[in-house]
């Protein structure tokens, strides 16, 4: 999700990024993520043109429904603890990674590694989407994610201040980030050493599409789904299993990563597998978005000339 730039904007910024910052990281495990959601779902309640533009986009996914304002304001409650997850990165650890986060289906997970077998992780980006990846590096698992860059806008030298202090938190995570649009060589050789790479499904949460589409439907729109992971995943002869994540039922406060079954590729050329790819990943994303539609950011660019084609 995307704000505009504005004088406002930047004084929230300095607020947030630093005197709010300090303070949570002094709370107890997980109250970064318990507040920073609060704090958006009050500016979901303040924001009234952007709520407007989310609650169409919901329309145009979903058709409509009672919920879809309350809808809009989680969206927005996500996008701000997942703006602001870095908070908790250098806090995380071994003895407290499953306070923050639950896996479901992490066996097969387990079992790759122990056979040295490489995995792609395909995920949307739902919940703290880098959460997983960085609990996954605290257990030890050599874990890469491949990024998206930042957002096609100017910003201000305090927006510029705030972005480098978020990329230096994020280098508390025991992992290795990628720009993508970058080398791929990198990424096999490590899938080729039985390492871990996470890849998105969806977009790249910087205003700039990067890497090969393929335009499928997605709850009923032309859309471009990135088919990197099974580029990836067929190149380097790494399992595919996806994963989204979503707020745990079992434990307010807490996340919970779904981890799928594993993508069988069809054998044959890689034209084949690239286009099975393309059809697998939107039929995931039309299930998953429309079961938790309150955890995906992306909701702000589901219309025509943004993710819709």
């Amino acid at each position: 999700m995307v704000i505009e730039e504005n004088p406002l904007k930047d004084a929230y910024r300095r607020f947030v990024w630093g005197p709010w910052r300090e303070g949570l990281e002094r709370l107890p495990a997980t109250w970064e993520y318990r507040a920073n959601r609060r704090l958006g779902l009050l500016a979901g309640a303040l924001a009234g043109s952007k709520m407007a533009q989310v609650q169409e986009n919901l329309r145009r996914g979903l058709g409509p429904r009672p919920d879809i304002a309350a809808l809009a304001r989680e969206t927005m409650g996500t996008h701000f603890l997942n703006q602001y997850a870095s908070f908790a990165f250098g806090r995380i650890a071994v003895d407290n990674w499953d306070s923050y986060l639950r896996f479901d289906g992490i066996e097969p997970i387990e079992a790759h590694a122990r056979a040295r077998r490489g995995l792609v992780l395909l995920h949307p980006h739902m919940g703290p989407a880098q959460l997983p990846l960085c609990v996954l590096g605290v257990r030890g698992y050599r874990v890469h994610q491949i990024g998206g860059g930042e957002p096609a806008v100017e910003k201000s030298e305090t927006g510029r201040w705030a972005t480098q202090l978020r990329h230096d938190l994020e280098q508390r995570m025991p992992v290795t980030l990628h720009q993508g649009g970058g080398y791929l060589r990198s990424l096999l050789r490590a899938l080729k050493d039985g390492e871990i790479v996470l890849t998105a499904a969806d977009g790249t949460g910087g205003g700039k599409e990067i890497g090969r589409r393929y335009t499928r439907q997605v709850l009923g729109h032309a859309v471009g789904v990135p088919v990197g992971g099974f580029y990836l995943a067929s190149r380097s002869g790494a399992a595919l299993h996806p994963l989204h994540t979503v707020r745990d039922p079992q434990k307010p406060g807490r996340w919970l990563s779904v981890i799928g079954p594993e993508v069988v590729l069809p054998s044959g050329k890689l034209d084949d597998v690239l286009e099975f790819g393309a059809d697998w990943t939107a039929r995931y994303l039309s299930e998953v978005l429309a079961k938790h539609p309150g955890e995906w950011h992306f909701w702000d660019g589901f219309q025509p000339g943004g993710l819709i084609q």
